[in-house]
C-alpha cells in the first residue's frame, strides 16, 4: 500500500514536470569529473567513486575508466562528500566538495598504497578547477546575498552589484546592462526554465517575470562569456537561478519588514521646504500669531510611507507517520512572501461652482461679477428649462464627493473651482514558491517547482 501511494504521487509530479519540459532553456545541474591516480602518477582504473549529497543523502556511484577518468553528471547544486575506494589502496574521502549551477568541476585524486580499511580524509573541501570549458561565471550563494545591504528582496537587484553591470544612478535592473551588451543578449532562467521578459524592449532584457525572492533562491550563477551547449544558445549572458530545496532536516524561517513614518525622522527636504505645524494646533503655523516656536512640537508634516513585507519558508523530508518516510528519498520546500504598500497621491480636479451648477452663469465685466439665470432665460424663450437627469445626477455626485477630506479653491473663472484631495491606494503582491524533489534511483531524480 505504501509503495502504491508513493508511486501514484510520483506519477502526478512526473506528469506536471513533463508538461513543462518543452519550455526548458538551459540546465541548473552540474557535473563532477576527475582522474584517479597513484603516488607515482599512474592512473588507477576500476576505482569505485561515490558522490553523496550532504543535504539530501542522495548517492551516485561510478567506476574510473581505463585511463583513470570518471564522470558523474546531472548533480544538483550543493555540497557533496566524495569517497574513492580501490583495491590495494587506502580509502580517500573528500569533504565539502562544492558544486554550483551549470558549472562542471574537475578534481584529481591521488591514492596511497594501503589497506582499504584505512581512510584518508581531506577536510575543507577539494580544490575544484573548472577545466572543461572557457565559460566565465560568477556565483552568489544565498548567504552572500542576505548580507548585502539593499532594500529589495528581489535577487536580481543584487546582481547589479557584480563587476561588469552598469546602471544609472537611480535605475533598476531593467535599465542595467552587463558588459555593455543589449537586452537581447541576456537569458534568465529559474531551474532551467526561461522567465525573462522575452518581448525584449529597449531596456527589459534584464528582468524576470517570476520574482526571485531571497528566501526562495539557493544561488544564482552568471556566465558572461562563452556559454556552453546546455544554455541552448539563448544569450551571451546566462543568469541561472536555482530554487531552494528541502533536505533531510526540517528548516524554516519567518520575517517581517516594517516601515512607518512614526518610527523615522522626517526627510531633510521636508523640513527645508515645508512650513512646520504645531501638534497641539493642527491648523496653526508655528511662530505665527500667538503660537510660539517650539522645536519639540513644531515640525514639518511627514510623508505617509507605510510598508509591510512579511513571509516565511519551510522545507524538509516528506514524511507521513506510519506510512512513508521520505528521508534520503522525497523532499519539499515552500516559501510565501507578501508585499503591502499603502500609498496616497495628491490629485486635483476641476469642478463646477455650486452657483453655476444650479443654472446661474457667472461672467466678468471688468472686475464685476455678473450673473444670468440660464434656466429662466430658456423658459422665457419656450425652451427646455430643466437639467438633463443623468447630467444633474453626475454633477450632484461630484459635488457630494467634495464633502470628504480635501480642499476647494476658486479659479479666476467664476464658474469653476479646483478640488484637491488625497487619492489612497495599496499595492498587494504575493510571491509563493513550492518545490518537490524525489530521488527515484541512484541515476534518476525528479524535480518539480511552482511559482506564482
Amino acid at each position: 500500500m505504501k509503495r502504491i501511494l508513493f508511486m501514484m504521487t510520483l506519477m502526478l509530479f512526473l506528469i506536471a514536470a513533463t508538461s513543462l519540459a518543452g519550455f526548458g532553456q538551459g540546465t541548473t545541474s552540474s557535473s563532477l569529473t576527475g582522474t584517479v591516480m597513484d603516488a607515482s602518477g599512474g592512473v588507477v582504473p576500476g576505482a569505485e567513486v561515490t558522490v553523496k549529497n550532504n543535504s539530501t543523502g542522495e548517492e551516485h556511484k561510478t567506476l574510473s575508466a581505463e585511463n583513470g577518468h570518471f564522470a558523474v553528471p546531472a548533480l544538483y547544486a550543493g555540497t557533496y562528500t566524495v569517497t574513492i575506494t580501490a583495491s590495494g589502496f587506502k580509502q580517500i574521502i573528500l569533504n565539502d566538495v562544492r558544486l554550483v549551477a551549470a558549472s562542471p568541476r574537475d578534481i584529481t585524486v591521488t591514492l596511497q598504497v594501503g589497506g582499504s580499511s584505512e581512510t584518508i580524509t581531506v577536510e575543507a573541501g577539494a580544490a575544484l578547477v573548472q577545466t572543461q570549458s572557457a565559460t566565465i561565471t560568477t556565483t552568489l550563494e544565498v548567504r552572500q546575498i542576505s548580507q548585502l545591504p539593499l532594500q529589495a528582496r528581489n535577487v536580481i537587484y543584487y546582481l547589479m552589484q557584480l563587476p561588469g553591470v552598469s546602471s544609472a544612478a537611480t535605475a533598476g535592473p531593467r535599465n542595467s546592462t552587463i558588459n555593455g551588451m543589449p537586452p537581447t543578449a541576456y537569458n534568465i532562467t529559474i531551474d532551467g526554465l526561461n522567465t525573462q521578459d522575452n518581448l525584449l524592449k529597449d531596456s527589459d532584457g534584464f528582468f524576470s517575470y517570476i520574482y526571485p525572492t531571497m528566501d526562495a533562491i539557493q544561488e544564482v550563477t552568471i556566465s558572461t562569456a562563452t556559454p556552453g551547449a546546455e544554455s541552448a544558445g539563448q544569450g551571451a549572458v546566462q543568469i541561472k537561478f536555482v530554487t531552494r530545496s528541502g533536505t533531510n532536516e526540517y528548516h524554516g524561517s519567518i520575517y517581517e519588514y516594517h516601515r512607518n513614518p512614526a518610527l523615522n525622522s522626517n526627510y531633510w527636504f521636508n523640513n527645508r521646504d515645508q512650513n512646520a505645524i504645531q501638534d497641539a494646533f493642527p491648523h496653526a503655523r508655528c511662530g505665527v500669531g500667538d503660537v510660539a516656536w517650539d522645536p519639540e512640537t513644531c515640525h514639518a508634516p511627514r510623508d505617509r510611507v507605510l510598508f509591510n513585507q512579511f513571509g516565511g519558508r519551510v522545507g524538509g523530508p516528506i514524511s507521513i507517520p506510519g506510512l512513508f518516510n521520505g528521508k534520503d528519498k522525497a523532499f519539499f520546500f515552500v516559501n510565501m512572501e507578501n508585499f503591502r504598500l499603502p500609498n496616497q497621491i495628491s490629485r486635483t480636479r476641476t469642478i463646477a461652482n455650486p452657483v453655476s451648477q444650479a443654472g446661474t452663469f457667472q461672467y466678468l465685466v471688468g472686475s464685476t461679477v455678473r450673473t444670468v439665470d440660464l434656466y429662466a432665460l430658456a423658459a422665457a424663450n419656450g425652451q427646455t428649462s430643466t437639467p438633463d437627469p443623468t447630467i444633474a445626477k453626475l454633477l450632484n455626485d461630484i459635488r457630494a464627493s467634495t464633502s470628504q477630506a480635501g480642499g476647494i479653491t476658486q479659479q479666476s473663472n467664476p464658474n469653476l473651482q479646483i478640488y484637491t484631495f488625497a487619492n489612497y491606494g495599496i499595492q498587494k503582491r504575493y510571491y509563493p514558491t513550492v518545490r518537490f524533489d524525489f530521488n527515484l534511483t541512484s541515476k534518476h531524480r525528479l524535480e518539480s517547482t511552482w511559482n506564482y
